[in-house]
């Protein structure tokens, strides 16, 4: 798997807790993420209000806030158009020579 941005990690965990209450370890497994991650990432999101926390059970859930960003990112992800490939730099060289 290809490194993700920060952007695309929270989407990815938000993305797993939008169904339901979700688990930490049901997240972690369907974003991706390592336990490191998903602690870290887990913590934003509910510092900023796009998940819910529920003390008495331990589980998340997404809230609306968590949906429009989610919104936001599709939106940017089809404005956007694909970034090629590129060859690699060794290749380029070797070619030149």
């Amino acid at each position: 798997m290809k490194n993700r941005s920060e952007i695309e990690i929270m989407a990815s965990i938000l993305r797993s807790a939008t169904k339901d209450w979700e688990y930490k370890t049901t997240i972690m497994n369907n974003a991706m993420v390592s336990h490191s991650q998903l602690i870290r990432y887990l913590a934003i999101a509910v510092e900023r209000g796009l998940v819910n926390y529920s003390e008495t059970s331990g589980l998340y859930r997404i809230t609306e806030a968590g949906l429009v960003y989610l919104e936001k990112y599709e939106q940017l992800l089809r404005l956007l158009p694909t970034i090629p490939e590129l060859p690699e730099v060794n290749e380029e060289i070797e070619q030149e020579i």
